[in-house]
């Protein structure tokens, strides 16, 4: 009886001993699982948060993006009408400068004008183009030079005009030929006469001379009337 006691109480001490560490098992196993998913709620409470602020990040570029983009396409468009516009007056502006190229030549197919020569010598130096400016070079020398040309050229002529030996008729033929030297050695026919770039005004007053005195017969003739030339 005693021993069936003992076995009794045993038995109801391990059972009692079982529960309480099952028991202990079990609050151990649910505090676990609380606190994991507080963890989890809480990460994931930060992540959307982040994800959230970063979408709307994410947005703004975007649309500063789109912004910049639009910007500069008109930026290019402005740009490229820029462009377009500066070659239409570019090559508005070399047209002027062929006219007024042409304008200075014409000055040097008439009779020398102090007044239009300068004009020619300032729009001129207007020219858009260098390029022009140093292809038409020489034509500016020659419009700075005109009035000492055709002042060097103008007093052999007088000279020759009142010159009194001319009418001898026995010299007056060899006298008109110096006036040939005389001319030749002007200025004006050293450095332009022969040249690709003359003054045809000149040139053709000079041809005439020349031939004026060539021909020239004091038995024959009363006068040279060579001023006239310059008239």
């Amino acid at each position: 009886m005693e021993k069936t006691l003992s076995l009794l109480f045993i038995f109801f001490t391990l059972s009692l001993s079982v529960c309480a560490q099952s028991e202990k098992v079990s609050t151990s196993v649910n505090r676990t699982e609380i606190k994991d998913s507080l963890v989890q709620k809480i990460s994931v409470e930060e992540l959307q948060a982040q994800i959230t602020k970063l979408s709307g990040y994410i947005k703004q570029l975007t649309e500063s993006e789109n912004k910049l983009k639009g910007k500069q396409y008109d930026n290019e468009q402005i740009i490229k009408e820029q462009k377009a516009t500066i070659k239409r007056l570019e090559q508005r502006l070399l047209f002027a400068d062929s006219i007024v190229a042409r304008l200075s030549n014409d000055c040097l197919c008439k009779k020398y004008d102090s007044q239009n020569v300068d004009n020619a010598i300032r729009n001129f130096e207007r020219m858009y183009s260098d390029n022009l400016k140093s292809k038409f070079r020489k034509l500016k020398i020659l419009l700075i030079n005109y009035e000492r040309y055709t002042q060097e050229l103008a007093v052999i002529l007088n000279d020759a005009q009142n010159d009194s030996e001319l009418s001898n008729p026995f010299t007056g033929q060899k006298r008109a030929m110096t006036y040939v030297d005389k001319i030749k050695s002007t200025a004006y026919y050293r450095e332009a006469y022969h040249e690709n770039w003359t003054i045809p005004y000149l040139n053709s007053v000079i041809d005439k001379s020349i031939e004026t005195f060539k021909t020239f017969n004091p038995r024959k003739a009363k006068g040279l009337h060579l001023i006239d030339l310059l008239k």
